[in-house]
């Protein structure tokens, strides 16, 4: 699993068809791909430890892509198809082009897309029965078909049942309804079985020969367990005379909850602790983002970046209330002076009285005196 490269692959949550995927081996590269600490750029990354030395073969890389249904999720029951195919990336193995998700990625939808897919798309799957005969032919040494029997399929199936466990209570029951999904598993070099990812909704197209057969055959047994083993094995209209074994094709019952429960199953002794520790990069913020550089006297962590980056936003909005509050006072200064001013130059002179016109006298009529008679 590990190996010697440090290999990551980085997934986008709200994605799929193998877009934007892709594979770094520095937590540098990393924050700078997801665009941490830029404001726009948030969102849900799955990050995930690549599996540098797989199990290959012809040099070529492959997972598993199977069938899992979900017929109730409180009881829970789990059922698990007896028939899985494989999924080949069409270039060989390589850690040195990490940059070539033909190399690295199986999904059919990234294969072909390189030139010339139509004629080797049939190259690109195998069936259950073809990698239990290579196994047969190839790993005899190691236990042949049984290496499939006594230690892979029952990893997958414990697998299937304690994933869809976790997330039972993070999910909406809706009775006679049902869900299937796609599981990815991928081997080791030593025939260990790891879970890549569970897709909701799994792509049931005819694109080879293999998924033409398989499509039309888990369909057609899907409607087996929903209708008929849903009302006659376990529903309402069971009677005694008819046969629990109700044929299901190939979906077999892998778990069954004795149950309903009211409460969260995760509410069972789980301890709401993180354990771990924190891993130290190299960044200097700046401008609201990371630059991150390899040279540095101390190991700062992310979250000390962080606090930082929050309390540097803080002085610069405290500094532009300051400007603001400056300058609204120098506006309110420059208005006092210009009032200043103008009393400086004193009272402005009254301006003068109207004249009143003078009155004429009249010639013909003479003017008395004040005191004294006409003479």
């Amino acid at each position: 699993l590990n190996g010697l490269e440090n290999v990551w692959i980085v997934k986008p949550a709200s994605k799929s068809r193998g877009r934007d995927i892709v594979c770094l081996n520095s937590i540098t590269k990393i924050l700078d791909y997801i665009g941490h600490g830029i404001p726009g750029k948030e969102m849900r990354w799955v990050v995930q430890k690549y599996l540098e030395r797989p199990y290959l073969i012809k040099q070529r890389k492959f997972d598993f892509r199977q069938w899992v249904m979900v017929t109730d999720w409180n009881p829970l029951s789990v059922w698990f198809y007896d028939e899985c195919y494989l999924r080949f990336s069409l270039q060989d193995f390589s850690l040195h082009s990490l940059d070539d998700n033909l190399v690295h990625l199986c999904n059919n939808c990234v294969q072909k897309e390189q030139d010339g897919f139509e004629d080797k798309a049939d190259e690109s799957m195998w069936d259950l029965a073809s990698f239990r005969k290579h196994l047969q032919e190839n790993e005899g040494e190691r236990g042949g078909d049984a290496i499939w029997t006594e230690k892979i399929l029952p990893r997958m199936r414990e697998i299937a049942k304690c994933a869809l466990m976790c997330a039972q209570d993070m999910l909406e029951n809706r009775k006679y309804s049902g869900e299937l999904y796609g599981y990815d598993f991928m081997l080791d070099e030593d025939f260990n079985v790891w879970l890549l990812e569970v897709n909701a909704s799994p792509d049931l197209s005819a694109s080879t020969a293999v998924t033409e057969r398989l499509t039309h055959r888990v369909m057609k047994d899907m409607v087996r367990v929903m209708v008929d083993a849903r009302e006659f094995t376990w529903g309402k209209r069971r009677r005694p005379e008819e046969t629990p074994d109700c044929d299901t094709g190939g979906w077999a019952l892998i778990h069954r909850g004795e149950a309903e429960v009211s409460f969260p199953i995760s509410a069972f002794g789980c301890k709401l602790s993180i354990v771990g520790t924190e891993i130290p990069i190299h960044a200097v913020y700046a401008n609201g983002g990371p630059q991150y550089s390899i040279a540095g006297s101390s190991r700062e962590t992310r979250t000390k970046k962080l606090q930082e980056l929050t309390v540097q936003s803080k002085l610069q909005d405290r500094e532009l209330q300051q400007q603001q509050q400056q300058q609204q006072l120098l506006h309110r200064s420059h208005s006092l002076s210009s009032l200043t001013r103008i009393n400086s130059l004193g009272s402005l002179p009254p301006a003068p009285a109207p004249k009143k016109p003078k009155k004429k006298r009249s010639k013909d009529k003479p003017v008395a005196k004040e005191g004294g008679e006409e003479g």
